[in-house]
């Protein structure tokens, strides 16, 4: 069994700043950094800029492989946790291995969090939370001619800001009283509301999906969503952007 003296789960900032603090008290002691991302660590918060164009996929990483190699830190990249054997000081990896630890610090973030809406999982949508779905989002964009955002949150508006660039017809659908709710309140919400339908953007607030179902109705395979008001909406590209939930389950 591989062992290590320190064992960090995760690749964003709270992982990379304690790689380099431990690294500021013990210079020696074997490091070993685990993430389930293929890709060098990278800021969430930047890909909407991978989204729109404005940053490159490869120019957008917190740090490159001489940083890892400098400081001595085994990175394991495109490596799940499992589940920890908190016991006997084991972590179990999705491949079955195991890496035992004498310290352990768990930074795994957050995954999109997915709603029970009936006929969701019937339908292709996006989700804007690595890498991989930025770019996926990116080349997506191009072709859309009418989306659908669920979620009115800072990702979701910021992916709704591209496809409105784009030219789509853009739809925006939040449950809440107000787009932006829990960032600002009603009066910068209102300004920014204004902002997005003075460049053609519908946006639904107190709105909730209650069904959906595959559709050709645009020409293409995309998605029917019913509201519980009845009104129907045709999207050929759908962005669930409702929030995030911790990654946990390896607890």
């Amino acid at each position: 069994m591989e062992q290590t003296k320190y064992l960090v789960v995760g690749s964003s900032h709270a992982a990379l700043e304690a790689v380099t603090a431990i690294r500021m008290h013990d210079a020696e002691g074997s490091l070993t950094l685990l993430t389930r991302d293929p890709h060098l660590p990278y800021s969430p918060t930047v890909l909407p800029y991978v989204v729109s164009g404005r940053s490159a996929p490869d120019g957008i990483f917190l740090r490159d492989e001489k940083f890892f190699v400098d400081n001595r830190v085994q990175l394991k990249r495109g490596t799940a946790l499992k589940a920890l054997h908190t016991g006997r000081n084991a972590a179990e990896l999705a491949d079955g291995s195991e890496i035992a630890y004498e310290k352990i610090l768990l930074a795994t973030g957050a995954s999109p969090a997915i709603p029970p809406i009936p006929g969701l999982d019937q339908v292709a949508y996006h989700v804007l939370r690595t890498l991989d779905d930025a770019t996926k989002l990116n080349a997506a964009i191009k072709h859309s001619k009418q989306a659908v955002v669920l979620g009115a949150g800072l990702v979701g508006m910021h992916a709704a800001e591209n496809l409105v660039k784009a030219g789509a017809k853009v739809t925006i659908v939040e449950m809440a009283k107000q787009l932006t709710d829990g960032y600002f309140d009603a009066t910068a919400a209102g300004l920014i509301e204004k902002a997005f339908t003075d460049n053609g953007a519908i946006i639904l607030t107190g709105s909730r999906v209650v069904k959906l179902a595959p559709s050709n109705a645009l020409g293409t395979p995309g998605a029917t969503l019913t509201l519980e008001n009845g009104t129907t909406l045709e999207a050929d590209l759908l962005l669930v952007a409702t929030g995030v939930r911790p990654n946990m389950d390896y607890l």
